[in-house]
Protein backbone atom coordinates (compact mmCIF):
# COMPACT_ATOMS: atom_id res chain seq x y z
CA UNK A 1 0.00 0.00 0.00
CA UNK A 2 1.45 3.35 -0.84
CA UNK A 3 1.78 6.03 1.54
CA UNK A 4 -0.75 8.40 0.30
CA UNK A 5 -3.36 5.33 0.98
CA UNK A 6 -2.10 4.69 4.20
CA UNK A 7 -2.66 8.36 5.01
CA UNK A 8 -6.35 7.82 3.93
CA UNK A 9 -6.67 6.19 7.10
CA UNK A 10 -5.17 8.21 9.11
CA UNK A 11 -7.30 10.90 11.96
CA UNK A 12 -7.47 14.54 10.46
CA UNK A 13 -5.82 17.22 13.19
CA UNK A 14 -8.51 19.08 15.05
CA UNK A 15 -8.78 22.66 12.95
CA UNK A 16 -7.08 24.93 14.18
CA UNK A 17 -8.48 27.36 17.21
CA UNK A 18 -10.56 30.29 15.16
CA UNK A 19 -11.33 33.45 16.76
CA UNK A 20 -14.50 32.54 17.99
CA UNK A 21 -17.91 30.71 17.00
CA UNK A 22 -21.47 31.58 16.09
CA UNK A 23 -24.41 29.81 15.32
CA UNK A 24 -24.22 30.63 12.19
CA UNK A 25 -21.76 26.72 12.54
CA UNK A 26 -18.09 27.68 12.70
CA UNK A 27 -15.31 27.78 15.64
CA UNK A 28 -13.64 31.77 15.50
CA UNK A 29 -10.20 32.01 14.86
CA UNK A 30 -9.16 30.06 11.60
CA UNK A 31 -12.85 29.32 10.45
CA UNK A 32 -15.16 31.66 12.50
CA UNK A 33 -16.03 34.29 15.62
CA UNK A 34 -19.01 36.12 17.48
CA UNK A 35 -20.26 39.33 16.52
CA UNK A 36 -23.50 41.54 16.92
CA UNK A 37 -25.82 40.68 14.75
CA UNK A 38 -26.78 43.48 11.97
CA UNK A 39 -30.10 44.92 12.93
CA UNK A 40 -31.62 44.63 9.48
CA UNK A 41 -33.65 42.25 9.06
CA UNK A 42 -34.16 42.04 5.29
CA UNK A 43 -33.00 39.96 2.84
CA UNK A 44 -29.58 41.32 2.28
CA UNK A 45 -28.92 41.18 5.87
CA UNK A 46 -27.95 37.86 6.44
CA UNK A 47 -27.08 37.52 10.02
CA UNK A 48 -24.71 35.20 11.36
CA UNK A 49 -23.72 32.15 9.36
CA UNK A 50 -24.59 28.42 9.63
CA UNK A 51 -21.59 28.68 13.10
CA UNK A 52 -23.14 31.97 12.78
CA UNK A 53 -19.18 33.55 14.16
CA UNK A 54 -19.40 36.49 13.23
CA UNK A 55 -15.63 38.62 13.32
CA UNK A 56 -15.47 42.01 15.51
CA UNK A 57 -14.34 44.39 13.50
CA UNK A 58 -10.94 45.68 15.06
CA UNK A 59 -11.33 49.56 15.09
CA UNK A 60 -7.42 50.36 15.17
CA UNK A 61 -7.38 52.01 11.89
CA UNK A 62 -3.36 51.27 11.16
CA UNK A 63 -4.30 47.84 10.76
CA UNK A 64 -5.78 48.26 7.37
CA UNK A 65 -3.02 50.31 6.17
CA UNK A 66 0.65 49.16 5.54
CA UNK A 67 0.09 47.10 2.38
CA UNK A 68 3.59 46.54 2.34
CA UNK A 69 4.72 45.04 -0.91
CA UNK A 70 4.01 42.29 -2.87
CA UNK A 71 4.78 39.56 -0.35
CA UNK A 72 4.33 41.84 2.62
CA UNK A 73 8.01 42.32 3.33
CA UNK A 74 8.91 44.80 6.14
CA UNK A 75 11.87 46.42 4.18
CA UNK A 76 9.80 47.73 1.33
CA UNK A 77 7.27 50.14 4.07
CA UNK A 78 9.05 53.78 3.82
CA UNK A 79 11.10 54.11 6.96
CA UNK A 80 9.19 57.61 8.10
CA UNK A 81 5.88 55.98 7.93
CA UNK A 82 4.02 55.96 11.32
CA UNK A 83 1.73 53.45 12.43
CA UNK A 84 -1.64 55.02 12.22
CA UNK A 85 -1.29 56.89 9.15
CA UNK A 86 -2.80 56.82 6.06
CA UNK A 87 -1.50 54.50 3.38
CA UNK A 88 0.26 57.30 0.20
CA UNK A 89 -0.10 56.35 -3.49
CA UNK A 90 2.94 54.69 -3.29
CA UNK A 91 1.55 52.10 -1.48
CA UNK A 92 -1.04 51.65 -4.01
CA UNK A 93 1.60 50.84 -6.71
CA UNK A 94 3.48 48.83 -4.25
CA UNK A 95 0.56 46.42 -4.03
CA UNK A 96 -2.55 46.48 -5.74
CA UNK A 97 -3.96 43.22 -4.34
CA UNK A 98 -7.10 41.40 -6.11
CA UNK A 99 -8.53 42.89 -9.38
CA UNK A 100 -11.48 44.45 -8.64
CA UNK A 101 -13.58 41.55 -10.54
CA UNK A 102 -12.45 39.21 -8.15
CA UNK A 103 -13.29 41.39 -5.21
CA UNK A 104 -16.75 41.73 -6.84
CA UNK A 105 -16.99 37.74 -6.36
CA UNK A 106 -16.06 37.71 -2.84
CA UNK A 107 -18.19 40.48 -1.98
CA UNK A 108 -21.46 38.72 -4.07
CA UNK A 109 -20.53 35.54 -4.99
CA UNK A 110 -22.95 33.97 -7.33
CA UNK A 111 -25.59 31.62 -6.69
CA UNK A 112 -25.43 27.71 -7.13
CA UNK A 113 -29.24 28.04 -8.24
CA UNK A 114 -29.71 31.46 -9.46
CA UNK A 115 -31.61 29.79 -12.40
CA UNK A 116 -34.22 28.87 -9.68
CA UNK A 117 -36.67 31.72 -8.26
CA UNK A 118 -36.22 32.07 -4.66
CA UNK A 119 -38.94 33.08 -2.23
CA UNK A 120 -37.70 36.07 -0.53
CA UNK A 121 -38.97 36.92 3.00
CA UNK A 122 -37.21 37.81 6.46
CA UNK A 123 -35.58 35.49 8.58
CA UNK A 124 -34.86 36.89 12.85
CA UNK A 125 -38.77 38.52 13.37
CA UNK A 126 -38.43 37.08 16.54
CA UNK A 127 -35.97 34.74 18.62
CA UNK A 128 -37.97 31.83 17.97
CA UNK A 129 -37.73 32.01 14.46
CA UNK A 130 -34.05 30.85 14.76
CA UNK A 131 -33.56 27.85 17.00
CA UNK A 132 -30.09 26.43 17.33
CA UNK A 133 -29.29 22.93 18.89
CA UNK A 134 -25.57 22.51 19.48
CA UNK A 135 -24.48 19.09 18.73
CA UNK A 136 -21.94 17.64 20.90
CA UNK A 137 -18.64 16.17 19.32
CA UNK A 138 -18.91 13.69 22.17
CA UNK A 139 -21.10 12.91 25.60
CA UNK A 140 -19.96 13.22 28.78
CA UNK A 141 -17.65 10.23 30.17
CA UNK A 142 -19.32 10.03 33.70
CA UNK A 143 -15.47 10.98 35.30
CA UNK A 144 -16.26 12.49 38.80
CA UNK A 145 -14.81 15.29 40.19
CA UNK A 146 -13.74 17.33 37.43
CA UNK A 147 -16.16 19.28 35.61
CA UNK A 148 -19.79 19.10 34.54
CA UNK A 149 -20.94 19.18 30.95
CA UNK A 150 -24.91 20.54 30.90
CA UNK A 151 -26.71 22.30 28.19
CA UNK A 152 -27.14 26.67 28.82
CA UNK A 153 -30.15 27.16 27.05
CA UNK A 154 -30.65 31.16 25.92
CA UNK A 155 -33.12 33.54 24.32
CA UNK A 156 -31.94 37.00 22.95
CA UNK A 157 -28.22 36.86 24.96
CA UNK A 158 -25.11 36.37 23.50
CA UNK A 159 -23.13 33.48 24.49
CA UNK A 160 -20.32 35.93 26.45
CA UNK A 161 -23.10 37.28 28.51
CA UNK A 162 -24.66 34.51 29.45
CA UNK A 163 -21.47 32.43 30.38
CA UNK A 164 -20.45 35.97 32.26
CA UNK A 165 -23.67 35.84 34.34
CA UNK A 166 -23.38 32.21 34.92
CA UNK A 167 -19.84 32.59 36.25
CA UNK A 168 -21.16 35.57 38.41
CA UNK A 169 -24.27 33.34 40.24
CA UNK A 170 -22.39 30.02 40.93
CA UNK A 171 -19.05 32.19 42.24
CA UNK A 172 -16.63 31.04 39.98
CA UNK A 173 -14.18 32.93 37.55
CA UNK A 174 -14.94 33.04 33.94
CA UNK A 175 -11.84 31.11 32.57
CA UNK A 176 -13.39 28.00 34.41
CA UNK A 177 -16.39 28.03 32.52
CA UNK A 178 -15.87 26.06 28.96
CA UNK A 179 -18.02 26.25 25.87
CA UNK A 180 -17.30 25.09 22.36
CA UNK A 181 -18.47 28.03 20.35
CA UNK A 182 -19.98 31.20 20.54
CA UNK A 183 -24.07 31.06 19.33
CA UNK A 184 -25.83 34.32 18.12
CA UNK A 185 -27.72 36.45 20.35
CA UNK A 186 -30.57 37.29 18.63
CA UNK A 187 -31.98 33.53 19.13
CA UNK A 188 -32.86 30.81 21.18
CA UNK A 189 -30.05 28.75 21.12
CA UNK A 190 -28.93 25.50 23.24
CA UNK A 191 -25.42 24.96 23.77
CA UNK A 192 -23.05 22.83 26.03
CA UNK A 193 -20.77 24.01 28.47
CA UNK A 194 -18.55 22.75 31.21
CA UNK A 195 -18.13 23.85 34.41
CA UNK A 196 -15.83 22.79 37.59
CA UNK A 197 -17.48 20.21 39.37
CA UNK A 198 -17.65 21.65 42.57
CA UNK A 199 -20.11 24.21 40.87
CA UNK A 200 -22.72 21.56 40.18
CA UNK A 201 -23.99 21.78 44.00
CA UNK A 202 -25.03 25.58 43.57
CA UNK A 203 -26.85 25.21 39.62
CA UNK A 204 -30.21 25.61 41.84
CA UNK A 205 -29.27 29.02 43.17
CA UNK A 206 -29.29 30.16 39.26
CA UNK A 207 -31.60 32.09 37.81
CA UNK A 208 -32.28 34.16 35.22
CA UNK A 209 -35.29 35.14 32.83
CA UNK A 210 -33.98 34.04 29.61
CA UNK A 211 -31.30 31.72 30.70
CA UNK A 212 -31.72 28.45 31.99
CA UNK A 213 -28.72 25.52 33.22
CA UNK A 214 -29.73 21.95 32.34
CA UNK A 215 -28.95 18.96 34.36
CA UNK A 216 -25.07 18.63 34.96
CA UNK A 217 -22.92 15.30 33.74
CA UNK A 218 -19.71 14.10 35.12
CA UNK A 219 -16.68 14.56 32.56
CA UNK A 220 -13.28 14.66 32.92
CA UNK A 221 -12.02 17.64 31.14
CA UNK A 222 -13.09 21.43 30.45
CA UNK A 223 -14.41 21.68 27.28
CA UNK A 224 -12.73 23.42 24.59
CA UNK A 225 -13.20 26.00 21.76
CA UNK A 226 -14.10 23.93 18.60
CA UNK A 227 -15.36 20.58 20.17
CA UNK A 228 -18.63 20.39 18.58
CA UNK A 229 -20.07 18.27 15.75
CA UNK A 230 -22.11 20.63 14.09
CA UNK A 231 -25.14 22.78 14.77
CA UNK A 232 -29.35 21.74 14.20
CA UNK A 233 -31.53 24.46 13.18
CA UNK A 234 -34.78 25.25 13.23
CA UNK A 235 -35.34 28.77 10.63
CA UNK A 236 -38.27 30.33 9.65
CA UNK A 237 -38.87 32.54 7.00
CA UNK A 238 -41.69 34.92 7.41
CA UNK A 239 -43.51 36.56 4.71
CA UNK A 240 -42.49 35.04 1.30
CA UNK A 241 -43.16 36.66 -1.54
CA UNK A 242 -45.23 33.95 -3.03
CA UNK A 243 -48.29 31.86 -1.43
CA UNK A 244 -46.51 29.37 1.26
CA UNK A 245 -47.19 26.20 -0.68
CA UNK A 246 -45.15 28.12 -3.25
CA UNK A 247 -42.48 29.13 -1.30
CA UNK A 248 -42.23 25.31 -0.16
CA UNK A 249 -42.69 24.17 -3.60
CA UNK A 250 -39.67 26.61 -4.34
CA UNK A 251 -37.14 25.47 -1.70
CA UNK A 252 -37.36 21.81 -1.88
CA UNK A 253 -36.60 22.84 -5.80
CA UNK A 254 -33.59 24.56 -4.71
CA UNK A 255 -32.34 21.65 -1.87
CA UNK A 256 -33.07 19.39 -5.20
CA UNK A 257 -30.89 21.31 -7.35
CA UNK A 258 -28.18 21.44 -4.38
CA UNK A 259 -27.69 17.97 -4.23
CA UNK A 260 -27.60 17.09 -7.45
CA UNK A 261 -24.71 19.43 -7.74
CA UNK A 262 -22.93 17.60 -4.92
CA UNK A 263 -24.26 19.47 -1.91
CA UNK A 264 -24.06 23.21 -0.49
CA UNK A 265 -20.77 25.02 -1.27
CA UNK A 266 -19.02 25.65 1.83
CA UNK A 267 -18.53 29.32 1.49
CA UNK A 268 -18.13 31.24 4.86
CA UNK A 269 -20.73 34.14 4.92
CA UNK A 270 -20.57 37.98 4.41
CA UNK A 271 -20.86 38.35 8.57
CA UNK A 272 -17.32 36.51 8.74
CA UNK A 273 -15.78 39.79 7.11
CA UNK A 274 -17.49 42.78 9.02
CA UNK A 275 -18.06 45.54 7.07
CA UNK A 276 -14.55 45.88 5.64
CA UNK A 277 -12.60 43.03 7.18
CA UNK A 278 -11.98 41.40 3.53
CA UNK A 279 -9.72 43.73 1.43
CA UNK A 280 -8.10 44.43 5.41
CA UNK A 281 -7.97 41.05 5.71
CA UNK A 282 -6.19 40.47 2.71
CA UNK A 283 -3.86 42.47 2.80
CA UNK A 284 -2.81 41.61 6.76
CA UNK A 285 -2.44 38.25 5.29
CA UNK A 286 0.23 39.88 2.96
CA UNK A 287 2.13 41.84 5.61
CA UNK A 288 1.89 38.26 7.92
CA UNK A 289 2.08 40.26 10.87
CA UNK A 290 0.60 39.93 13.85
CA UNK A 291 0.15 43.72 15.49
CA UNK A 292 -3.06 44.31 17.80
CA UNK A 293 -6.21 42.48 17.05
CA UNK A 294 -4.60 41.64 13.70
CA UNK A 295 -5.17 37.99 14.27
CA UNK A 296 -9.05 38.86 13.19
CA UNK A 297 -7.68 39.78 10.45
CA UNK A 298 -5.52 37.20 9.42
CA UNK A 299 -8.62 34.84 9.40
CA UNK A 300 -10.44 37.07 7.79
CA UNK A 301 -8.05 36.95 4.81
CA UNK A 302 -7.86 33.78 5.53
CA UNK A 303 -11.18 32.81 4.54
CA UNK A 304 -11.68 34.94 1.68
CA UNK A 305 -8.92 33.37 0.21
CA UNK A 306 -10.91 29.74 0.55
CA UNK A 307 -13.99 31.79 -0.81
CA UNK A 308 -11.99 32.79 -3.33
CA UNK A 309 -10.72 28.96 -4.40
CA UNK A 310 -13.91 27.65 -3.94
CA UNK A 311 -15.41 30.15 -6.59
CA UNK A 312 -12.90 29.60 -9.35
CA UNK A 313 -13.35 25.67 -9.04
CA UNK A 314 -17.05 26.35 -9.51
CA UNK A 315 -15.98 28.91 -12.60
CA UNK A 316 -13.88 25.95 -14.18
CA UNK A 317 -16.32 23.46 -13.51
CA UNK A 318 -14.31 21.53 -10.99
CA UNK A 319 -16.52 21.19 -7.97
CA UNK A 320 -17.02 17.64 -8.93
CA UNK A 321 -13.86 16.75 -10.51
CA UNK A 322 -10.56 15.46 -9.18
CA UNK A 323 -7.63 17.08 -9.79
CA UNK A 324 -4.04 15.22 -9.13
CA UNK A 325 -2.56 17.16 -6.01
CA UNK A 326 -6.36 17.51 -4.56
CA UNK A 327 -6.26 16.74 -0.86
CA UNK A 328 -9.24 14.24 -0.23
CA UNK A 329 -11.01 13.71 2.81
CA UNK A 330 -12.31 10.33 3.43
CA UNK A 331 -16.00 10.63 4.62
CA UNK A 332 -16.04 7.42 7.33
CA UNK A 333 -12.85 8.35 8.87
CA UNK A 334 -11.79 11.62 7.95
CA UNK A 335 -8.52 10.97 6.97
CA UNK A 336 -6.95 13.51 4.45
CA UNK A 337 -4.67 11.75 1.87
CA UNK A 338 -3.14 13.54 -1.76
CA UNK A 339 -4.51 12.57 -4.80
CA UNK A 340 -2.47 10.31 -6.87
CA UNK A 341 -5.28 8.75 -8.87
CA UNK A 342 -7.81 10.89 -10.22
CA UNK A 343 -10.17 8.34 -12.15
CA UNK A 344 -10.42 6.05 -9.30
CA UNK A 345 -10.55 9.20 -6.81
CA UNK A 346 -13.88 10.74 -9.13
CA UNK A 347 -15.60 7.91 -8.52
CA UNK A 348 -14.74 7.30 -4.90
CA UNK A 349 -16.47 11.35 -4.52
CA UNK A 350 -19.24 10.23 -6.79
CA UNK A 351 -20.10 7.20 -4.53
CA UNK A 352 -19.95 10.00 -1.35
CA UNK A 353 -16.86 8.04 0.09
CA UNK A 354 -14.66 11.04 0.04
CA UNK A 355 -15.04 14.68 -0.46
CA UNK A 356 -12.55 17.61 -1.72
CA UNK A 357 -11.22 20.19 0.41
CA UNK A 358 -9.72 23.40 -0.25
CA UNK A 359 -6.75 25.57 1.34
CA UNK A 360 -7.39 27.36 4.54
CA UNK A 361 -3.83 28.90 3.96
CA UNK A 362 -1.14 28.53 7.01
CA UNK A 363 2.56 27.91 8.48
CA UNK A 364 1.24 24.08 8.56
CA UNK A 365 -1.39 23.56 5.75
CA UNK A 366 -1.13 20.30 3.74
CA UNK A 367 -0.85 21.49 0.48
CA UNK A 368 -0.77 19.52 -2.83
CA UNK A 369 2.28 18.73 -4.34
CA UNK A 370 3.89 21.66 -6.16
CA UNK A 371 3.79 19.63 -9.89
CA UNK A 372 0.50 18.51 -9.87
CA UNK A 373 -2.63 20.75 -11.07
CA UNK A 374 -4.11 20.85 -7.80
CA UNK A 375 -0.97 22.56 -6.62
CA UNK A 376 -0.96 25.29 -9.19
CA UNK A 377 -4.56 26.41 -8.25
CA UNK A 378 -3.49 27.34 -4.95
CA UNK A 379 -0.16 29.10 -5.95
CA UNK A 380 -2.30 31.05 -8.75
CA UNK A 381 -4.81 32.29 -5.87
CA UNK A 382 -2.28 33.38 -3.78
CA UNK A 383 -0.27 35.31 -6.52
CA UNK A 384 -3.49 36.99 -7.44
CA UNK A 385 -4.11 37.89 -3.90
CA UNK A 386 -0.19 39.19 -4.25
CA UNK A 387 1.01 36.31 -0.83
CA UNK A 388 3.61 34.51 -0.50
CA UNK A 389 3.58 31.05 1.22
CA UNK A 390 6.50 31.25 2.67
CA UNK A 391 5.57 34.78 4.30
CA UNK A 392 2.69 33.25 5.40
CA UNK A 393 4.73 30.40 6.76
CA UNK A 394 6.56 32.70 9.37
CA UNK A 395 3.12 33.19 10.83
CA UNK A 396 3.77 30.46 13.05
CA UNK A 397 1.21 29.66 15.54
CA UNK A 398 -1.01 32.46 14.70
CA UNK A 399 -2.15 31.42 11.67
CA UNK A 400 -1.41 27.50 11.31
CA UNK A 401 -4.01 26.86 8.30
CA UNK A 402 -5.70 23.77 7.85
CA UNK A 403 -8.08 21.97 5.38
CA UNK A 404 -12.00 22.66 4.66
CA UNK A 405 -14.19 20.62 2.78
CA UNK A 406 -15.79 22.77 -0.47
CA UNK A 407 -19.19 21.09 -0.19
CA UNK A 408 -21.73 20.03 2.33
CA UNK A 409 -23.14 17.10 1.26
CA UNK A 410 -25.59 14.87 1.59
CA UNK A 411 -27.38 17.64 2.42
CA UNK A 412 -30.92 17.16 4.06
CA UNK A 413 -33.45 20.21 4.67
CA UNK A 414 -37.13 19.22 6.22
CA UNK A 415 -39.35 22.19 5.13
CA UNK A 416 -43.33 22.83 6.09
CA UNK A 417 -45.42 25.75 6.30
CA UNK A 418 -45.86 27.63 9.21
CA UNK A 419 -49.67 29.81 9.86
CA UNK A 420 -49.41 31.38 12.95
CA UNK A 421 -49.91 34.97 15.42
CA UNK A 422 -46.57 36.09 13.39
CA UNK A 423 -47.55 35.74 9.75
CA UNK A 424 -46.96 33.11 7.45
CA UNK A 425 -44.11 30.99 6.55
CA UNK A 426 -41.92 28.45 5.91
CA UNK A 427 -39.99 26.37 8.62
CA UNK A 428 -36.50 24.72 7.63
CA UNK A 429 -34.34 22.47 9.70
CA UNK A 430 -31.47 20.94 8.84
CA UNK A 431 -27.88 20.36 10.60
CA UNK A 432 -24.68 21.73 9.39
CA UNK A 433 -21.67 20.40 10.67
CA UNK A 434 -18.93 23.15 12.85
CA UNK A 435 -17.81 25.93 10.84
CA UNK A 436 -20.85 26.21 7.79
CA UNK A 437 -22.87 28.45 7.58
CA UNK A 438 -26.81 28.31 8.10
CA UNK A 439 -27.23 31.86 5.73
CA UNK A 440 -25.08 30.92 2.79
CA UNK A 441 -28.18 27.90 2.43
CA UNK A 442 -30.97 30.59 3.22
CA UNK A 443 -29.05 32.95 0.52
CA UNK A 444 -29.84 30.16 -2.10
CA UNK A 445 -33.38 29.49 -1.05
CA UNK A 446 -34.49 32.94 -0.62
CA UNK A 447 -32.49 34.62 -3.96
CA UNK A 448 -33.57 35.75 -6.55
CA UNK A 449 -36.46 37.13 -4.98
Amino acid sequence: MSRDRQDDEAPVPADSPEPAVSEDSSPVSEDSRDMPVPTDRSLGADPAGSHGDLLPVPTDRSLAADPAGPHGDPASVPKDRHRGDAPTAGDARARRGLPPADLERLREPPLQTDDLPGVGGAIRSRPEDFRVREVPAYDPDGRANAHVLLVLTKRGVGSEEAVAEVARQLAIPRAEVGLAGLKDKDAVTEQWISLPAAAAARLGQFVHSDISLGTAHPHGNKLRRGHLRGNRFTIVVRDPVVAVDEALARCRAKVERLRALGGLDNLYGEQRFGSDNLTRGLAALARARRRGRADFLLSAGQSALFNLYLLERRARGLMREVLRGDILKKTATGGLFECTDPVTDKARLDAGELGITGPMFGSKMRAPGPDTPSGALEAEILARAEIDLTTLQGLGHTLEGTRRPLQIAPLAVDMEAVHDDFGPGVSLSFELPSGSYATALLRELQRPA
